[in-house]
């Protein structure tokens, strides 16, 4: 195995593995002195067991460092991106990735911040007082949007993110890209500009809503969204802005202009379409509520026509008309006994009554061959009543005769 403390191969077939290398490198690299180093931090993060991971930058470089949580105690202050410290320390590279890292001992903040952590504090105070910020005037996002604009690289993976979730969540929805530098120097110029077309489409191309944004990185690669050209574009526009810059932990002018800030382009794409499987869900779930609701419905009416047909009040005029149908038919058969009865008596007063006319009929005698006698239009009862030479009459039953009375 070729000696770690002075590698040189110059042929293929005398190489050396990469361990072997990385040793002599790491070796190389701690043979520097500790120093110094001014910079800016950038991407601060403290690991769970109170180790610090950081970098720092200026306008031409920067240096990935580690301190350990025994030194970091000593530290009088929280470490923040943007902040311009001095931190003395070691060089060493990590093997494992082959990185080089510089371990610092010692970590002080210079009086003056940041440079560009002392211009976002400059611009958001200014926007803030021109109420840039204020939540009153901040607009709802669409429920149902037919088109998202985005405003981003075409090639990042945002924008990828962007079109993959939206169309597992939503595919109803149409993506409309702007495309524009989200880093470097003329970043936010293009950014404000990428805005401002999609702003002045009409319908039905214009977006219903815009997402404005890239993936995660330093201070500086996100440098843009802390523009004072693109906070103004975001507020000029028409639209409803998402912003979607770096992570959680990164707060941009953009997100505090924006109508709605999302920690990442994907969370956006989240807040900007609903989830098609939570609207059929909702559906189905109106749909059954709907369908039970009907049934209870015509299950209460259908219950409440049964108690009623069932009820007396309902059932009343049946039997009230079959009572008086009862009635009528015994009144009817009171009404014939009677009447039967009374014409009964009636006959027999009737026929009483024609025996008497019958015996009180004066042809009565005549039709037994009595003869009734009349002088002067008045009966004879007694013959000595009668004068010699009298004019009588005589009444048989088939006519009368004259006759004078002569002894």
């Amino acid at each position: 195995m070729p000696d770690s403390n002075a590698i040189s191969v110059s042929t293929r077939q005398n190489s050396v593995s990469v361990s072997a290398y990385v040793r002599t490198l790491k070796r190389t690299v701690e043979s520097v002195a500790p120093c110094w180093v001014t910079g800016e931090i950038q991407q601060f993060k403290a690991s769970a067991r109170g180790h610090w991971y950081f970098t720092v930058r200026d306008r031409d470089a920067s240096l990935d460092c580690a301190m350990w949580s025994r030194q970091a105690r000593r530290v009088l202050f929280r470490p923040e991106a943007g902040m311009l410290v001095d931190i003395y320390g070691s060089p060493s590279v990590y093997p494992k990735q082959g990185r080089l890292q510089f371990y610092a001992e010692k970590l002080t903040r210079q009086d003056s911040e940041g440079a560009l952590l002392l211009a976002f504090r400059r611009l958001k105070a200014k926007l803030e007082k021109e109420g840039l910020f204020e939540g009153s005037r901040k607009r709802p996002i669409p429920q149902f949007p037919h088109t998202i604009g985005v405003v981003t690289s075409a090639t990042g993976a945002a924008f990828q993110d962007i079109v993959r979730i939206t169309g597992q969540r939503y595919p109803l929805c149409r993506i409309l890209l702007s495309p524009s530098l989200v880093q470097g120097d003329e970043a936010a110029v293009q950014i404000a500009g990428a805005i401002e077309r999609l702003g002045t489409l009409r319908p039905p191309d214009r977006p219903d809503v815009l997402i404005v944004g890239r993936g995660g990185g330093s201070v500086q690669d996100l440098q843009p969204f802390n523009e004072e050209a693109v906070a103004r574009a975001i507020f000029a526009c028409p639209i409803p802005v998402i912003s979607a810059v770096g992570h959680e932990t990164d707060v941009t002018i953009a997100d505090l202009v924006a109508d709605l800030r999302a920690a990442t382009p994907s969370h956006a794409a989240e807040l900007a379409v609903p989830d098609q499987q939570v609207l059929y869900s909702t559906v189905q779930v109106v749909s059954d509520h709907m369908h039970s609701r009907v049934l209870q419905q015509v299950a209460a009416r259908r219950a409440g026509i049964e108690h009623i047909t069932d009820s007396y009040e309902f059932n009343t005029p049946v039997n009230r008309v079959r009572e008086a149908q009862q009635w009528l038919e015994e009144l009817t058969e009171q009404l014939h006994t009677s009447l039967s009865g009374r014409l009964l008596s009636l006959r027999h007063a009737a026929e009483k009554q024609l025996a008497n006319l019958t015996a009180l009929d004066p042809r009565r005698g005549l039709r037994q061959g009595l003869v009734r006698v009349e002088r002067m239009g008045k009966p004879v009862r007694s013959s000595s009543s009668l004068q010699w030479g009298d004019r009588i009459q005589l009444h048989f039953l088939d006519g009368q005769r004259v006759a004078v009375i002569d002894s």
